[in-house]
């Protein structure tokens, strides 16, 4: 018996302590898509306000501008997050093309180390090619190495 009020008073210290740290989840909330396009929170499921669900958020048992205001925050954060992501991939993706050009650069670049002599079919598309690599490496912020 002692050990069942143990526990029963732990679960209830344990919801308290989530709730208080804004984990526990007691309502959701639906972000609504009017057929005209405007958005809107209901507490409700969205098709019985003739709309499309847009997002379904998970919020505390508060009154409903809090959850609003809740729903809110959760998904200005995860837009941020998705963002970081992007750029984190844009970033990833601009340092790969930058290789790319660096690459073909070098190779070019090797044709004329070893002072051999190289004919005019060979040079002169050679030298256009420099010249369009040089503009994408600066376009891409590439560095010169």
């Amino acid at each position: 018996m002692r050990c069942a009020k143990r526990i029963v008073l732990a679960g209830i210290m344990a919801t308290a302590l989530l709730s208080s740290i804004g984990i526990a989840h007691g309502a959701t909330i639906y972000l609504c898509k009017a057929y005209n396009g405007a958005t809107f929170w209901a507490s409700t499921h969205c098709n019985q306000h003739k709309a499309f669900i847009e997002r379904i958020e998970e919020v505390a048992d508060v009154p409903w501008d809090q959850q609003v205001r809740q729903a809110e925050q959760g998904r200005a954060a995860r837009s941020q997050a998705a963002q970081a992501t992007q750029a984190d991939t844009g970033e990833h993706q601009r340092e790969m093309r930058c290789a790319r050009l660096i690459a073909e650069r070098n190779q070019i670049e090797s044709r004329y180390t070893n002072w051999q002599w190289q004919p005019p079919e060979v040079i002169n598309p050679d030298q256009q090619r420099m010249r369009a690599l040089r503009g994408e490496l600066s376009a891409n912020r590439c560095s010169s190495q």
